[in-house]
């Protein structure tokens, strides 16, 4: 990785110096000095963290003897399984985020040039960023925390028990320290994969709002070519032309991050339906302390929260690049030249064509969310008619 994907100097890259610092920790970002020694880092951490804790999860789900502990190894296990196909499928295509992050340098530059396009950077896009970060941290460090209280309280109740049914090479109830251990691991387990999720999850929608943000700002300077009366034909045909290559920039831009999220956004659409119906079976059917209903509460709230942001604004994103076609004719065209009105209907051509992202079979977009919410609940009708 380059210094200056390291270091985010322009405005753009610094909302996202969170997920920067995070992948250095995650072990996704290599560092030039210690090399060696973070390599192996990385794939300590990664074998013990991003493959070992869904697979104990995952032996620990065929072991387990009793319903309660089926549906709530369930709950978290599809949710660590998610988590991992997530990081892995961002680590393969990671030099794509070079690539948009050289776009948004790029917009960055053009976007300082004018005062009221700025204003809109900073007041509109930017905040919604902040918006995400906050949103997710909120939650996530309320899943996180509410979780080992559930457990330290029942425990201290007298019913101490494992954060959630798994396997271990040892019994973890022969001895205090045994379940020490056991207890530790599950609890930063949790906590590293919880930070991969919320890079994840906020990579997506993050990048969703700031390319929707992008694309009406450039809608924004595409209406305002033709009205000064001080440029040139020359200059107003000049102008459209770095239009048009910004368009491509920004097209550029979706297709790499529809690269990068295409495959974990599938997975997690589709795990968000089963994860909301086995937390509700759970709620219902097995949780009787207020501890664990807090936690699981919070964690429900979780599940549909980590594709909203993506989707909303992959719904937004679909309207800003409709709504562009309709900025081209908003231009002072009629007073242009031959050549300004023939790159006109060449860019409205292009700008015409529908645009998403997609999420393998399904786009991303606030569709795909109710669908996800709708199956949760029919996914939930089928195992109580079972019951």
């Amino acid at each position: 990785m380059t210094k200056a994907l390291a270091q985010p100097a322009l405005q753009g890259e610094k909302s996202f110096h969170l997920h920067f610092f995070f992948w250095r920790i995650l072990g996704n970002s290599p560092t030039k000095n210690y090399r060696k020694l973070y390599i192996f880092y990385s794939i300590f951490i990664n074998i013990v963290i991003t493959i070992g804790y869904p697979l104990h999860l995952m032996i620990g789900l065929f072991r387990s003897k009793t319903k309660s502990d089926v549906i709530k190894n369930l709950a978290i296990n599809l949710t660590c399984l998610a988590c991992s196909i997530k990081t892995f499928a961002i680590w393969l295509k990671f030099k794509n985020v070079q690539h948009i992050f050289d776009i948004i340098r790029r917009q960055d530059k053009r976007i300082s040039n004018s005062k009221d396009e700025s204003e809109y950077y900073k007041t509109v896009v930017f905040p919604s960023l902040d918006q995400i970060m906050l949103m997710f941290k909120v939650l996530f460090l309320g899943a996180g925390l509410t979780a080992e209280v559930a457990v330290l309280t029942n425990g201290f109740l007298g019913s101490w028990g494992l954060m959630y049914p798994a396997f271990f090479p040892f019994d973890p109830f022969a001895n205090h320290w045994l379940y020490a251990v056991a207890h530790v691991y599950q609890f930063f387990g949790v906590s590293f994969q919880i930070l991969q999720n919320m890079v994840n999850d906020t990579f997506a929608g993050m990048h969703m709002a700031l390319l929707s943000g992008q694309i009406h700002i450039l809608s924004m300077r595409v209406a305002k070519i033709g009205y000064d009366k001080k440029k040139s034909k020359e200059q107003n045909n000049q102008e459209l032309l770095e239009c048009i290559q910004d368009h491509k920039d920004l097209l550029e831009y979706r297709s790499k991050l529809e690269e990068v999220v295409s495959q974990y956004m599938f997975f997690q659409i589709l795990f968000t339906s089963m994860n909301m119906c086995v937390v509700i079976v759970f709620m219902i059917l097995f949780a009787r302390d207020p501890f664990t209903l807090i936690y699981y509460s919070i964690y429900l709230i979780c599940m549909p929260a980590e594709i909203l942001p993506p989707c909303y604004y992959g719904t937004i994103m679909e309207f800003e690049f409709q709504n562009l076609s309709y900025s081209l004719f908003s231009t002072n065209w009629m007073d242009q030249d031959v050549t300004f009105k023939k790159n006109l209907r060449i860019f409205a051509e292009q700008a015409k064509k529908p645009l998403y992202v997609m999420a393998w079979l399904v786009r991303i977009n606030m569709t795909s969310f109710l669908y996800a919410c709708k199956n949760a609940y029919s996914l939930f009708a089928v195992v109580m008619n079972m019951k």
